[in-house]
């Protein structure tokens, strides 16, 4: 695939991993790094397709917020993510 140039002025989309809110060891720090770049690498070897309408993003983050979401609540998530080979 073609690398994109960051000095150009358009250089397509982004995506931004974060690390959990709590003060990790040095091992789970670690640990949280080499998944990432395992999860990345196979993201990238296998063309998975993760994107979300925004519509939908907005409507899980509306769910999200309500008390025991987690239990009670049907959030939206792709159920195709490979590409159509």
């Amino acid at each position: 695939p073609m690398k994109a140039n960051a000095c150009s002025p358009h250089v397509g989309w982004r995506t931004e991993f974060r690390s959990m809110e709590v003060q990790m060891t040095d091992f789970e720090n670690a640990a949280f790094t080499a998944f990432i770049v395992i999860v990345t690498r196979a993201i990238l070897v296998f063309n998975i397709t993760l994107l979300a309408p925004l519509s939908k993003v907005d409507e899980n983050m509306k769910r999200a917020h309500e008390l025991d979401a987690v239990r009670r609540q049907k959030f939206w998530f792709r159920k195709h993510i490979l590409p159509d080979d």
